[in-house]
């Protein structure tokens, strides 16, 4: 929780630009992109991967409506296909800084051991971080 109040604060920033918050529809989740005032953004969940690459592509399209071209930060909520999935196609697309979510999954069903191995193979190493 400390490093989701880090990210927020770190996003605040004293400009005449207001805080913009972008909903993003990802069919069965929901990704929230945030655009601090100084140009930073945090991208909470990303939807599903596959399908010809959907949800990346509307989170493109939000980010290319911020005038963003990085994503700062991606928090992921929980460790379910329509929070998670979304990565591998995300970074296809988008270069992003670094990813924070709740640790090792406790779901041991295969699919969702599939989507997580998945996860935390197109983050790499050292851009992951608990909280």
């Amino acid at each position: 929780m400390r490093a989701i109040l880090a990210i927020l604060l770190l996003c605040a920033g004293a400009s005449a630009k207001p805080l913009e918050i972008y909903f993003i529809d990802v069919e069965g989740g929901k990704a929230t992109l945030i655009v601090s005032p100084s140009g930073q953004s945090l991208l909470i969940d990303t939807g599903y991967s596959n399908f010809s690459g959907r949800d990346s592509g509307r989170i493109l399209t939000a980010a290319k409506d911020a005038h963003i071209k990085k994503i700062d930060y991606v928090l992921i909520t929980h460790h379910h296909a329509d929070h998670e999935g979304g990565v591998p196609n995300l970074l296809e697309r988008f270069q992003v800084g670094m990813f924070f979510d709740p640790g090792p999954t406790v779901d041991t069903t295969p699919d969702s051991l599939k989507t997580n191995k998945a996860y935390e193979v197109a983050c790499g190493r050292g851009r992951r971080q608990a909280f």
